[in-house]
């Protein structure tokens, strides 16, 4: 009787144990989520002709690690609630370092100004985004969960590579097959489009825009168009054929009239509840 019930304690122990853990994991997470949203609060977007405030979208588009890199608390934050986002920052902090990392990078064909946790704004004064159409791709189809399904086999024609380091070593990156972003305005001739990340591990390096462009949903084609998100000298291929290259960003961050901007920031700090 006595081993059949010590064999019942553990057994209990071992279903309770991990749910308390579980739990555990479950409130750190949601820590560092509200962490990052606090401290995304520090941020505001303007357009640069007009003055107008652009809202953050609400949620991280994508949260990551990449142990790897020594990176951890990896949020994706976009601009621009209607059509394409304007701009997207990668934030993340170093292991056992408390400063915010971001990434900056611009995806708005209009120019903007951000107001940032450093004491320099962020102005880029060129853009990167260059819609092209892309090559024996069918015409986007009439019902939206047919098209996303054309969105997620165009993207898989993309493939992509970086050199970085130790001593510029080559690395192969990998498409998140689900789109973290989805958009339309249909009124600019943007019918439909979507962002997806293309990443080291899970690790966002260049963010990848399809789009369907084009007067009326009709005579809609896809395009395809690239923003960086790290620091390496970045080859995007489609179908095996570059299609896409940028060379390593100055001085690894960049400049603040860059359309890519790499800084760091003390963390804002979370006090607890009482």
């Amino acid at each position: 009787m006595r081993l059949r019930h010590a064999s019942a304690l553990i057994l209990c122990l071992a279903t309770v144990v991990p749910s308390h853990a579980d739990d555990q994991e479950e409130a750190d997470k949601k820590a560092r989520l509200e962490a990052a949203a606090t401290h995304m609060q520090r941020f505001e977007l303007r357009m640069r002709q007009g003055d107008d405030v652009v809202e953050l979208i609400d949620r991280p588009l994508l949260t990551y690690g990449d142990s790897a890199r020594s990176n951890e608390n990896g949020t994706l934050w976009a601009w621009g609630n209607t059509g394409r986002p304007l701009a997207l920052v990668e934030l993340y902090q170093p292991t056992g370092n408390a400063n915010w990392v971001h990434a900056l990078s611009l995806t708005s064909t209009s120019k903007v100004s951000l107001k940032t946790p450093a004491a320099t704004r962020w102005t880029p004064d060129e853009i990167q985004i260059q819609p092209q159409k892309i090559p024996e791709a069918e015409p986007p189809a009439a019902r939206e969960a047919q098209r996303l399904r054309q969105l997620k086999d165009l993207a898989r024609r993309f493939t992509a590579h970086e050199f970085w380091d130790p001593d510029n070593s080559r690395f192969e990156l990998r498409l998140l097959v689900q789109p973290v972003h989805r958009y339309s305005d249909p009124k600019s001739g943007l019918q439909d489009g979507a962002v997806f990340v293309v990443a080291h591990g899970t690790n966002p390096e260049v963010l990848l825009l399809i789009e369907a462009l084009g007067k009326s949903s009709e005579e809609a084609r896809w395009h395809c168009s690239f923003a960086r998100l790290g620091s390496a000298e970045i080859h995007v291929e489609l179908d095996d054929k570059e299609v896409w290259k940028v060379d390593r960003a100055a001085n690894i961050v960049g400049k603040p009239t860059d359309p890519y901007w790499l800084f760091l920031s003390p963390a804002t700090e979370v006090k607890p509840e009482p």
